[in-house]
């Protein structure tokens, strides 16, 4: 048994002692107040959203979109948040369109992109035919093509050419919509994809795209992947050690694009769980391992990639229910060492229906948690400044290309050429329910000479789908600089 197998199994063994102890005790997790920022980060004072940031997308302009569920009928709640300023826009849809628990993702031209949602004036879990664009230029919706089946709870995939896949769902809570569907923006135009794609994938399926194309699906207890060249699903890959996490795991895709890495959620038997699992696409024979546990178990809680490729946990609960026994204090993970390190504590619960996303600053926006009547505590959002914004001086982009292609050389200037040890893409997030079904890490190859980074961008589309991306780059402390906005593909 290998040293990183050893440490994930010990550490597995420990956090279900202890979540079995504090579930017996009726104890919620605490840690004491870590003071010192350089080591556990920074939360902010609650602010006013206006609205329970329910979803969330970054957008290439910097501001972060965040809408909720209509209090009547006609349309849906939704504000622009700026970090810059620290101001919000009322950009709300105003037609009968209840865009609440549906799928969504960035276009390749930086538009956010909605499919399904809730059928206005029906029961709990009857999905919604419609799509919508928001554009970040114009700041205003628009209706895009009708579903084949109405959907609520898809999930949204980007492809390398420029489409997105749309998976899973509901029709109604007793009829899952099983078919696959394909929008292209090109024509603007959804199509369905043969039979062979056909599956019940659940609510909000956990799907990542993978360097070779096909697409890993990671949050039921066999984990499949789907190939989109043939329409066809694969046979088990493998099955996780800990069994089904549900619906409320979180899952990432690590830096390298190769290793997907699942966090908490909960099943029936074990109830909630702090621990982790990794499996490996690379190689031929793909399978889970444990990896280091968290301090505290979580379900509903949002995963974060930084950009200096550790994972941020935010909010989330131990259970056994969405609202049960909120966890406060972060937790920031480290690849390279596969262990979790406590943060400082936010003020407020995030568990079910919040959200956390990664900003251009390096900062990270945790809003949402909607229980009983909405509160200014629930439109309110909280920003997280992670431990490296405390090590000293920040690098400097002076200059960068506004776009690029793949698998070319571009360069960026910086008056910090010679301190940088490593430089990254990450897409920008788009996150409701404990799933982003925006973010990537993407580390590109640079030499440096002057002032002038030489880097390499991505080789193709499944490495980086074509779309809007954060260029940070970082010095040997691992602190990154202010992104600035690439277009790739």
């Amino acid at each position: 048994m290998g040293a990183a197998v050893r440490r994930g199994w010990i550490s597995h063994k420990l956090a279900v002692a202890g979540v079995f102890l504090a579930i017996v005790l009726g104890i919620v997790p605490t840690v004491p107040v870590r003071a010192d920022p350089t080591v556990s980060g920074e939360w902010s004072a609650p602010f006013d959203l206006g609205v329970i940031g329910i979803d969330a997308a970054l957008l290439p302009t910097g501001k972060v979109l965040l809408f909720s569920y209509p209090s009547t009928e006609l349309g849906s709640p939704a504000r622009l948040f700026d970090p810059a300023t620290g101001t919000t826009t009322d950009v709300s849809i105003t037609m009968e369109r209840d865009v609440f628990c549906g799928g969504h993702s960035l276009l390749p031209d930086g538009r956010f992109f909605v499919t399904g949602g809730h059928l206005p004036g029906t029961a709990f879990g009857f999905g919604a035919p419609e799509t919508d664009f928001f554009d970040p230029a114009t700041e205003t919706w628009s209706s895009g093509p009708v579903l084949d089946e109405a959907r609520w709870y898809p999930t949204n995939v980007p492809l390398a050419d420029g489409s997105t896949l749309i998976f899973g769902g509901d029709v109604t809570e007793q009829d899952p919509a099983t078919t696959v569907e394909s929008y292209d923006p090109g024509s603007n135009t959804l199509t369905t994809l043969p039979a062979s794609a056909d599956r019940d994938l659940g609510l909000y399926p956990r799907m990542h795209l993978l360097t070779d194309g096909r697409i890993a699906w990671v949050n039921r207890a066999k984990t499949r992947t789907f190939d989109p060249d043939t329409n066809l699903w694969s046979t088990p890959v493998d099955t996780m050690n800990f069994g089904s996490r549900g619906e409320t795991l979180s899952s990432v895709v690590l830096p390298g694009l190769n290793e997907v890495l699942v966090i908490g959620g909960a099943n029936t038997q074990q109830g909630t769980t702090a621990t982790t699992e990794i499996i490996d696409f690379s190689g031929s024979n793909p399978q889970w391992r444990y990896s280091g546990s968290m301090t505290a178990a979580r379900e509903n809680g949002n995963a974060v990639l930084l950009p200096d490729g550790t994972v941020l946990m935010v909010g989330g609960g131990l259970g056994p229910t969405n609202y049960r026994n909120p966890v406060l204090f972060a937790e920031l993970y480290d690849p390279l060492t596969e262990t979790w390190t406590v943060m400082d504590a936010q003020a407020l619960p995030r568990m079910y229906h919040s959200t956390a996303i990664l900003l251009p600053d390096g900062r990270v926006l945790s809003a949402g948690h909607d229980r009983g009547r909405p509160t200014s505590n629930q439109r309110s959002g909280e920003i997280f400044s992670p431990p490296y914004l405390f090590k000293g001086p920040r690098p400097t982009i002076t200059s960068s290309p506004g776009s690029v292609g793949y698998g070319q050389q571009f360069e960026v200037t910086t008056p910090d050429a010679s301190s940088i040890s490593r430089v990254a893409l990450l897409s920008p997030g788009s996150v409701t329910h404990a799933i982003d079904m925006g973010q990537r890490y993407v580390d590109l190859s640079f030499s440096g000479s002057g002032t002038t980074l030489t880097l390499t961008s991505p080789a193709d589309g499944n490495v980086a789908p074509p779309g809007p991306y954060m260029l940070f780059i970082l010095n040997a402390e691992g602190v990154p600089s202010v992104a600035s906005w690439v277009q790739v593909g």
